[in-house]
């Protein structure tokens, strides 16, 4: 992702959480393919679509490293289980 998008501002991402994310998909259905185009129908004006993709992309990063970061741990517990096991 470039840097050139700007990310929410407090009050756009209060809208957009309480919204939930099956709201939010319904109105970039709305919107232009463009990253710069506009998402209309929020109360706090309209966001643009690579705003919120910037946004949604940050969190799956973070959700899959976590992932990641659990898988490692859980083979590393099942090894020291079977050595100790021995």
């Amino acid at each position: 992702m470039t840097n050139d998008v700007p990310e929410l501002t407090a009050v756009q991402r209060t809208e957009t959480e309480a919204l939930g994310p099956e709201n939010v998909r319904l109105k970039l259905m709305y919107a232009g393919a463009a990253r710069g185009a506009d998402v209309p129908g929020f109360r706090c004006g309209s966001i643009t679509r690579g705003t919120i993709e910037q946004s949604t992309l940050s969190w799956a990063k973070i959700a899959g490293w976590a992932g990641i970061v659990g898988a490692v741990v859980g083979i590393v517990g099942i090894i020291v289980a079977i050595l100790l096991a021995k």
